[in-house]
């Protein structure tokens, strides 16, 4: 992770993250062995150990001695002990709290022990147990471009300073003004109090604070919580600012009772010292474009709460005001909590619109879905927006910042969902699962890259353009005149009243049947209710849309429909999910109390919030496949925007899915660095690659006339194979023939050699060896016999370093020109058959990884006539190497007209090693009896190297076909964003995802006199 260095500490100040009195945290285990618990700070700068220096082995005491604690050899074992011990303890307090606390909670979590112990066995209890017991490893940082500078010293003059306070509670002003006493640097101070005895006890409270230039203290409506006051009351005052920290006395009250460690968690995070403060300061400083900073989420906030929940109406309707784009679906980074520093004029946007105070709903209680609740989620956004940083404080107050936050995503994956789900039915009767993204999954990453692609076999089938608006104009306006969710067939009855002429008939065929055949079970899930004991309980769907139940039971797979005893649709029970009347109306018809029901789904405000609101029990989140971009640290490079075409969204859907299946059933894979198997590479980072290829080759060949694609060996074998997979696919692609063509630099090489002056080009590039070594990679084994014939095994045994040596090699081999040449003429004669019989008189286009173009400009020569290629990347060896052989291009870089960095050239080896073919390289024909029997180098792939790489491409096809049989008749069309296409591969190249198993594959680099390379190498425990 980018971040910055924690500024300078001098001689004799406390240790910044030090506590109230001046010690870091105690070791229980110290304590309970006799020490004070407590280290200085300078014994945790030169031991990184917590406690006091005790004795060392020898009984002295020494502050340098790595065994100055006498736990300290004992610390891994304690303190998973312990980490579990209080995971434990944690999970029970909150399954007591969520119970109604005290002797009645205790009471419900005891009765449910039980009853989990009856319906799960022993084994199952202790593996619950030890789930609750588990806290998540520490977090994997985002990673981000940017790199934080080191912050600045600040002094009273660097900044207009001031500090915003809504103190609701007066009984915590002391609090407070402990916190604010901490500030290094003058500071002006307004607070918002909601009645005169509030005003009182917080002026008591923080008049007398050391730094205060100016201190407000208004009197404010109880509306708008703390972000009224920030927007309305103080806004001229704080666009007067440089800096602000917005606070405000957080209880949380909602569970019942008062939740003190959110608060201060969040006041030791931005407060917690005057060097702390200092350093969020001197950042603001040294980064002119921070513009807001806030701490990771408290532990207690759900993954699902980072997202717009029962807020998206209220911050769509301000978005829009602001410029601001959102993605309703989406995970979020926000300030949980709404406390923070930020730079006044990152804010602007906001103070712009001069909200009225009456814009914000009078106080009673609301848990969300207001606009305080709304604003909250869009500081982010507008601080993006507006140009500026928004960054995030991590957890444990280590001083660096992130461009994005964890979210307390781990938690998700802390267990399989088959585990998650059959403890917390034990106590249902009821078992209600959403359909879409739940039950079923589409292969497009949204719905609306689901619409777009449909709206396209519309306009190919009936030539109706605008589908996409005119079903959205139709579904709205039947809504509203039914008062209800429309089905389908009255959508296009209301569509047909838009547009007379349209056959709304065919229409509703043609949806239905996209449905059907894009639609797959998400196996994990069924799994998971499969293992359910029915035992009386039902299970149904519950779906808020438009396709009743008969239309449900035919589109969906048999899989699917087995499962639900009875299917409750919006459209036909006129109850939606998201308003919360589907659940009264699902717990009467099924004569269950909601208390009883449990829902499954994945929608986090319809199928998670709108449950927790109506008393039931605890709803199993599941994460819908294109949330795991949002979700997963290592999986954020592949988010694509809101507006990304279809295709995109075909190819990073059936991505996601291939995630969503391990997070299903195997999620402690995600936890820590995300590592890949060989099946997952080929799935998603190889397939995709491949995919993008060979679609933008298709399109350049029926462009040019090509009617032959040449693919080189070796890497183009599993091209070839992909290639004759996308002729099948459809007609478009079937006028142009695909052939696995045998060649490589070496046996092109000879071949191509006509005079001596040509021998010069057997000396292209780096290289070194000996000459034998050098002779034997250029031009084969029979050119090296040759060459020894004639100059001797001594001057073979030369040591030989390429570009440097070029004129001197050629010197040495020039005795040996004629019968180079004689073997050139031999091997030219065998290959220029070869094409004969391959090619004829075919228009035809070499495909190859590429780089420089060798082989290509080899051939032309060879065959005395132009030759054309088509390449992932070219190098800028190619401007020279190509130059009058033919035309060359490349999909994803061309160093002749790119600039830049390039993927494919960065991680060239890589792709090498996973493109390659089962037999080793291609060196020559054998031309004895008149047959032309190709020869290959001594040594390819051994059976566990093929192993492997054969999973890659098996894998990368299954890709391939899932693909092409989604796009059905729109395969043609399949066009991917290039750069998007790279994204993958550069996780692995760069390490954010891991592939251990690289290093036991690799190139063997002849050529260069490299050897054997390995692909990559890394640590171990696959995905």
């Amino acid at each position: 992770m980018a971040g910055s260095a924690p500024a300078p500490r001098t001689a004799g100040s406390p240790h910044p993250w030090a506590t109230s009195r001046g010690d870091v945290p105690h070791c229980p285990v110290a304590r309970r062995r006799g020490h004070d618990g407590f280290a200085s700070p300078k014994s945790v700068a030169a031991t990184g150990c917590l406690r006091r220096p005790g004795p060392t082995r020898d009984n002295r005491r020494d502050d340098r001695s790595p065994f100055c604690c006498p736990c300290a050899t004992h610390h891994p074992d304690i303190v998973a002990m312990s980490t579990r011990v209080h995971g434990l303890l944690r999970a029970v307090r909150r399954s007591i709290e969520v119970r109604g606390g005290g002797v009645r909670g205790f009471a419900a979590v005891a009765t449910r022990a039980w009853r989990m112990l009856r319906a799960l066995g022993p084994r199952g209890v202790i593996a619950r147990i030890h789930a609750a017991g588990r806290v998540p490893p520490p977090p994997v940082r985002p990673e981000t471009d940017h790199v934080f500078p080191a912050p600045l010293p600040v002094a009273a003059d660097t900044f207009r300073v001031g500090i915003m306070v809504h103190m609701f509670y007066p009984d915590l002003a002391d609090e407070f003004a402990a916190a604010l006493s901490r500030m290094p640097v003058p500071f002006v101070l307004l607070v918002s109090v909601t009645d005169a005895d509030a005003e009182q006890a917080v002026h008591a409270a923080f008049a007398q604070i050391d730094g205060v230039t100016r201190l407000e203290i208004v009197q404010v409506p109880n509306r708008g919580r703390d972000i009224a006051p920030l927007l309305v009351t103080f806004r001229e005052q704080i666009l007067g600012l440089d800096i602000i920290g917005h606070l405000h006395s957080k209880k949380s009250l909602y569970t019942g009772r008062t939740q003190d460690q959110w608060r201060t968690y969040l006041l030791d995070a931005l407060l917690g010292s005057r060097e702390r403060i200092a350093w969020h300061l001197g950042m603001f400083a040294a980064e002119p474009k921070l513009g807001l900073v806030y701490p990771e989420s408290h532990e207690s906030i759900p993954l699902w709460g980072h997202t717009w929940l029962s807020n998206v109406t209220a911050a769509a309707t301000i978005s829009q005001q602001l410029g601001v784009a959102i993605d309703p679906h989406g995970y979020i980074d926000m300030p949980a909590g709404s406390m923070f520093w930020a730079r006044s004029a990152a804010l602007q946007p906001l103070f712009a619109l001069r909200l009225p105070l009456e814009a914000f709903p009078e106080e009673s209680g609301q848990l969300d879905g207001t606009l305080q609740h709304a604003i909250e989620r869009l500081f982010v956004g507008v601080v993006r927006a507006a140009g500026y940083l928004s960054a995030v404080l991590p957890r444990d107050h280590t001083p660096a910042l992130s461009l994005e936050g964890e979210r307390n995503w781990q938690t998700y994956f802390l267990e399989p969902l088959i585990e998650r789900i059959a403890a917390t039915a034990v106590d249902a009767r009821l078992i209600s699962v959403d359909v879409f993204d739940t039950l079923v999954q589409r292969p497009f990453l949204t719905p609306e890259g689901a619409r777009r692609y449909l709206a396209r076999v519309v306009e190919l089938s009936l030539g109706l353009a605008d589908f996409v608006d005119l079903r959205a104009r139709a579904e709205s306006r039947a809504r509203v005149h039914l008062q209800r969710d429309p089905k389908l067939d009255e959508i296009y009855a209301e569509m047909a009243q838009l547009v007379p002429d349209i056959q709304p008939d065919r229409l509703r065929e043609i949806e239905i049947e996209t449905e059907r055949r894009l639609l797959r079970p998400r196996h994990g899930l069924l799994e998971a209710l499969a293992a359910i004991p029915r035992r009386g309980r039902r299970m149904v769907a519950l779906s808020d849309m438009y396709l009743p139940a008969d239309t449900l039971r035919n589109v969906l797979p048999g899989l699917v429909v087995e499962h639900m005893s009875d299917w409750y649709v919006s459209c036909e029970t006129g109850a939606r999910k998201d308003a919360g009347d589907a659940w009264p109306v699902l717990a009467e018809n099924e004569h269950v109390p909601l208390s009883a029901c449990l829902h499954i789904g994945d929608n986090e405000h319809a199928d998670v919030q709108q449950p927790h609101w109506q008393g039931m029990i605890t709803p199993v989140h599941v994460l819908r496949a294109a949330a795991l971009l949002d979700v997963v640290p290592a999986l954020r490079p592949l988010r694509a925007g809101i507006g990304a075409a279809w295709p995109d969204q075909l190819a990073l859907g059936l991505v996601a899915n291939h995630f969503s299946a391990l997070a299903d059933a195997t999620p402690d894979v995600f936890l820590g660095p995300l590592q890949i198997t060989p099946k997952t590479f080929g799935y998603v980072v190889l397939g995709p690659l491949v995919l993008d290829f060979l679609t933008w080759l298709a399109r350049e060949a029926r462009e040019q006339g090509v009617d032959r694609l040449l693919f080189l060996s070796r890497e183009g074998y599993l091209l070839a194979q992909a290639f004759e997979r996308l002729r099948a696919a459809h007609p478009a692609w079937s006028d142009v023939l695909g052939h696995y063509l045998l060649a490589s630099r070496q046996a092109t090489g000879l071949a191509a050699l006509r005079n001596a002056e040509d021998m010069r080009t057997a000396l292209d590039g780096s290289f070194n060896g000996s000459l034998a070594e050098l002779v034997s990679a250029r031009l084969g084994a029979a050119a090296a016999s040759a060459v020894a014939a004639i100059i001797g095994s001594e001057g073979m045994d030369q040591a030989i370093f390429l570009p440097e040596m070029r004129d001197t090699v050629a010197a040495r081999l020039a005795p040996a020109t004629d019968a180079l040449l004689a073997l050139a003429r031999s091997a030219r004669d065998a290959y220029q058959a070869y094409w004969n019989d391959t090619v004829g008189e075919h228009r035809a286009l070499v495909v190859d990884l590429g780089y420089a173009g060798t082989i290509q400009r080899n051939l032309s020569r060879l065959l005395d006539r132009s030759v054309d290629g088509a390449y992932f990347a070219l190098d800028h060896r190619a401007q020279e190497r190509l130059s009058g052989t033919g035309r060359a291009q490349a999909r994803y870089h061309d160093a002749r007209t790119d600039t830049g960095p390039s993927a494919i050239l960065a991680h060239d080896l890589l792709l090498e090693s996973v493109l390659t073919a089962p037999h080793a390289q291609f060196a020559g024909f054998d031309t004895q009896g008149g047959m032309h029997r190709p020869v290959y180098a001594a040594q390819g792939p051994d059976a566990a190297q093929w192993s492997v790489i054969e999973t890659v491409h098996t894998a990368a096809l299954a890709f391939i076909d899932d693909a092409l049989s989604a796009a059905g008749p729109l395969a043609a069309e399949l066009a991917f964003d290039a750069r998007a296409a790279q994204i993958p591969l550069e996780c692995v190249g760069r390490g954010r995802w891991s592939a251990p198993w690289l290093a036991g594959i690799g190139v063997d680099d002849a050529f260069s006199g490299r050897g054997r390379v390995p692909a990559a190498a890394g640590p171990a425990r696959p995905v």
